[in-house]
């Protein structure tokens, strides 16, 4: 074989394992992307634009595009309910038009099944929004599937504001709610899935202590769950 054709052949499998060491490498990368997206594996600025309520608000993102955020890890009354009005004014005063940084959690999904996106939202100065709201006894803890990154620092948090009954542990007290009885089958309000029994007036702690939160809201809102008019109660 002459030079010129070892040469050349020596070039075009150069070529080859080169092109398949770049493939390789954007594989990786694509799949590293795919993951952060559905793990919740991310980082975003913007303003806070408005406060739904005490553990929801709307971002004007630095790209231009606004997206409504569930805190990680915080559970704040529903509009109606015990010190619901107090959680959503602490909210307003600690973050509304102020610059953030959105975090997500690998341990959680990027969004909820409503398409909120599920982030920590840190304030100006480092602060963490939903653990601040915690350790004043405005929201508690709460892990919705799986125990989130943060979850011993807000367990932290919620026992202080427990053992010096700020904020929710003195005003809502510890009386537990009057559960309707599961409602029987052909008994279920239509505004509402899942079934919800037909009375004279339902809370979100009831809704909770059913074991059917959050719900959707079909059509007229009777029972008043839809707090923020997103089409979902008690969310």
């Amino acid at each position: 074989m002459s030079t010129i054709v070892r040469a050349t052949t020596r070039g075009l499998l150069l070529k080859r394992i080169t092109i398949i060491v770049l493939l390789g490498c954007a594989a990786t990368v694509l799949a590293g992307l795919a993951s952060a997206a559905t793990s919740g594996g991310f980082t975003q600025k913007g303003i806070v634009t408005r406060i739904v309520d005490g553990d929801t608000l709307d971002v004007r993102l630095d790209s231009g595009k606004s997206d409504r955020v569930r805190l990680i890890g915080i559970d704040a009354a529903e509009r109606g309910a015990c010190f619901s009005s107090q959680a959503t004014e602490r909210a307003r005063q600690l973050a509304l038009s102020k610059p953030v940084v959105l975090r997500g959690d690998r341990t959680q999904d990027t969004r909820d099944r409503y398409g909120r996106l599920l982030a920590y939202v840190w304030l100006p100065g480092g602060r963490d929004l939903g653990y601040q709201l915690v350790a004043g006894g405005f929201a508690k803890v709460y892990v919705y599937s799986s125990p989130f990154q943060r979850l011993p620092a807000y367990q932290t948090a919620e026992s202080g504001a427990k053992s010096s009954a700020a904020g929710r542990w003195k005003a809502c007290g510890t009386i537990r709610p009057v559960v309707p009885a599961p409602p029987p089958a052909g008994k279920c309000h239509p505004s509402y899935s899942p079934c919800l029994p037909v009375v004279g007036d339902l809370d979100c702690a009831d809704v909770r202590a059913l074991g059917a939160d959050p719900v959707r809201v079909l059509g007229s809102d009777p029972y008043r769950l839809d707090g923020d008019g997103d089409g979902y109660g008690c969310d």
